[in-house]
């Protein structure tokens, strides 16, 4: 019978000590660190536009042409930010067709706009604000940007052939 009490009594002091080891608490930190996130993506990187002679005024010798919604820029940042265009150059590459000379078109003729603002042209190499917004994904208002373009052709300086200019688009944080 001690031995049994004994051993009772040694069960009952386990017991007691792992409950207050139960009850012993410690706390962890844990500790973040959220970089500045600024992510643009570009739905089309082409755009195209092809003057035919029904295009042009036949008083003026001058033609416009629109794409609507050509390319969309979508933004997602955790900063408010802006996006701003520039043209890479002063005037348009030029390949003629036949022997014609290039007429140095300039990065004026093409104009771009957001939303329902009105037709910046573009000026040199001088960079235009397109868009600016917020905090957010792309299902955050004001983060999907898209951009209409409208180019102008001149006959009376217009040769024939292509013409191109690269735009480079460029998201900051504000």
């Amino acid at each position: 019978m001690k031995t049994k009490k004994i051993f009772v009594c040694s069960a009952v002091a386990a017991l007691l000590s792992a409950t207050l080891l139960a009850a012993q608490t410690k706390q962890v930190t844990v500790n973040a660190t959220v970089a500045e996130m600024m992510n643009l993506t570009v739905d089309v990187t082409t755009v195209s536009f092809a003057f035919t002679a029904a295009d042009y005024d036949v008083t003026t010798g001058l033609a416009t042409k629109t794409a609507v919604k050509a390319t969309t820029f979508s933004v997602n940042a955790n900063r408010t930010w802006k996006i701003t265009a520039q043209a890479n150059n002063a005037t348009f590459t030029f390949v003629p067709t036949g022997t014609a000379t290039d007429p140095l078109k300039p990065s004026s003729a093409l104009a771009i706009r957001a939303g329902a603002a009105a037709y910046a042209p573009f000026s040199g190499v001088v960079a235009l604000p397109v868009a600016t917004g917020g905090r957010g994904g792309y299902s955050a208002t004001g983060n999907v940007v898209p951009v209409d373009y409208q180019m102008t052709s001149d006959l009376a300086k217009d040769m024939p052939g292509s013409y191109a200019l690269t735009l480079t688009y460029t998201l900051v944080a504000q």
